[in-house]
């Protein structure tokens, strides 16, 4: 009995533990959380070198945290209002082109006139440009809607769905060629591809919009690192009589007579391997579609959905350069703001070629500040991101972790050697006032997540995500559900509202996500008296 719970969550990412904190609080489950890592939070934990370097791995800013937003009184819901939020300068973003850099500063109206002023024979494609991600933006929320409704309403309601879909469901490409001429604008535009991890070509309007709309009024950061929000969330569902396991690896959802009946797994002690099994009414998967679906799920009845998912599961590499600065970022002229730089406006060709990174040469980069934006860090530090396959490092895949080789590291070093130089010729200065350096590789991200490919961004978001019926917080097995942004959106936030409704689905739509929404607007009232 011992073993015994009414909910089993695989992974504690902010999904399984918004999940779990609904579940555990609301309707009063015993929930058990089972986490393959030796760190509790999936990509909101952080990690430290040395005495004060401190980066988060996951989080390196977030929309919709101001003041009032649905978001945000969702998040502090969740946390107990625990989490506190320091917002980032006006300016958060730059797009730095070879020949211009643009300030991505916060509110709608003040990107729009800024867009205008650079490029003002397009200021009617702007404008309705505007207007297009309005349009957008609604059918993003009825569809996410509709994916959480009982199977009956949804079909029922399937028409609308799909209404006004050929405007969210077009390739972001196809609407910048169909909307706009100058080049440079179009590039522009796309200057944040990273934040879904797909270039123009294959990404849908859609997800452009999320994302541009999430980030509108501004990117905040959570004060003293992304670990305040496990530190909040995983206390507060332990309280309740549930669990959170470390070092818990899930390797089969049992199911029988087509409904879940519980996982097992394997516990990690010490060099030792030792196989647990656990039992639940019902599972919620937070390890994403492809891992639940190909690895956790046994049997031919899944056939069907696995080769739907190959169909739009794509891979998407990247290295992260973890870097401990001798100086405050701003004695370089350094603001906070995030730095997104191009070596040119064609970004399809340049996504293309990202894996002249092996060679030395870089086409594109990331640059962001975390002590800039966390006022409780204890050191000077900044990341450098960029994307990279998976494929150029997988003679090393099968050697162990911080052990694969003088070969490997030699690599490791030639692509850490190549961002810098890249930041340095943009910022002189820069390479002299790095003290400490390390990279992280897709390797690195598939050791610690089990994502395949080192992937980070669950099912990428082409139009054809969004055309799949099978993709949701409902699986084929009964009372087994999704949670996280394959069943919901992409980011930190879009995985915060894919474990609610998992978790909402999981007791009964729409009544239950009413009694959620009820304690979210009781709790804000409270906290605002």
């Amino acid at each position: 009995m011992e073993n015994k719970y009414d909910v089993i969550i695989i992974g504690s990412g902010i999904g399984g533990m918004s999940a779990g904190f609904i579940l555990s609080k609301l309707f009063g489950k015993k929930v058990l959380i089972l986490e393959r890592h030796f760190k509790l939070g999936g990509f909101t934990h952080i990690f430290k070198r040395k005495a004060n370097y401190v980066w988060d791995v996951g989080v390196h800013y977030i929309g919709e945290m101001h003041e009032g937003s649905e978001a945000r009184k969702m998040m502090d819901f969740l946390t107990g209002g625990k989490v506190k939020w320091q917002r980032m300068p006006e300016v958060y973003d730059k797009g730095v082109f070879p020949d211009f850099t643009f300030d991505f500063e916060a509110g709608e109206e003040n990107l729009k006139s800024a867009l205008i002023n650079q490029f003002p024979n397009e200021k009617d494609t702007i404008l309705r440009y505007f207007e297009d991600m309005n349009k957008v933006m609604k059918w993003s929320r009825k569809y996410q809607i509709l994916q959480a409704m009982p199977g009956f309403i949804g079909k029922l309601l399937k028409g609308y769905k799909y209404a006004g879909s050929e405007l969210s469901l077009q390739t972001t490409q196809n609407y910048l060629d169909k909307n706009f001429n100058d080049e440079k604008l179009k590039a522009l535009l796309v200057t944040r591809y990273g934040d879904h991890g797909l270039p123009p070509s294959e990404s849908s309007f859609l997800i452009h919009a999320v994302i541009m709309q999430h980030y509108m009024k501004g990117g905040y950061f959570p004060v003293g690192s992304s670990k305040t929000i496990a530190d909040s969330m995983i206390p507060a569902i332990e309280a309740n009589g549930s669990k959170a396991l470390m070092n818990h690896e899930v390797k089969e959802i049992v199911v029988k007579n087509g409904r879940v009946s519980g996982v097992r797994a394997t516990e990690k002690k010490g060099n030792e391997y030792i196989e647990r099994e656990y039992f639940a009414d019902s599972v919620i998967s937070n390890a994403g579609a492809e891992i639940t679906y190909n690895r956790l799920l046994k049997g031919e009845q899944f056939s069907g959905i696995r080769i739907n998912l190959e169909k739009v599961f794509k891979p998407v590499g990247n290295v992260t350069l973890y870097i401990g600065l001798k100086q405050n970022p701003e004695e370089l002229g350094f603001t906070g703001a995030n730095h997104w730089i191009y070596a040119g406006y064609d970004i399809n060709k340049l996504h293309t070629y990202r894996n002249e990174l092996l060679d030395g040469k870089v086409n594109m980069a990331f640059l962001s500040f975390p002590s800039m934006k966390n006022e409780k860090a204890p050191g000077h530090t900044a990341e450098i991101i960029s994307f990279i396959d998976y494929e150029s490092f997988t003679k090393w895949a099968n050697e162990p972790w911080k052990n694969r080789g003088a070969d490997y590291q030699l690599l490791k070093d030639k692509i850490s050697e190549a961002l810098i130089n890249f930041i340095n010729e943009r910022y002189p200065g820069f390479r002299d006032a790095v003290d400490y350096f390390e990279l992280s590789t897709p390797l690195s991200t598939e050791f610690f997540t089990g994502n395949r490919g080192g992937n980070i961004y669950g099912i990428p978001a082409t139009p054809e995500r969004y055309r799949q019926e099978w993709i949701g917080y409902r699986t084929p097995v009964k009372n087994l559900y999704l949670a996280g942004t394959d069943s919901t959106a992409h980011g930190i936030t879009g995985a915060m509202m894919g474990g609610v409704l998992a978790a909402a689905v999981s007791q009964g739509m729409p009544f239950s996500m009413g009694k959620i929404m009820k304690a979210v607007t009781i709790a804000a009232k409270n906290s605002s008296s």
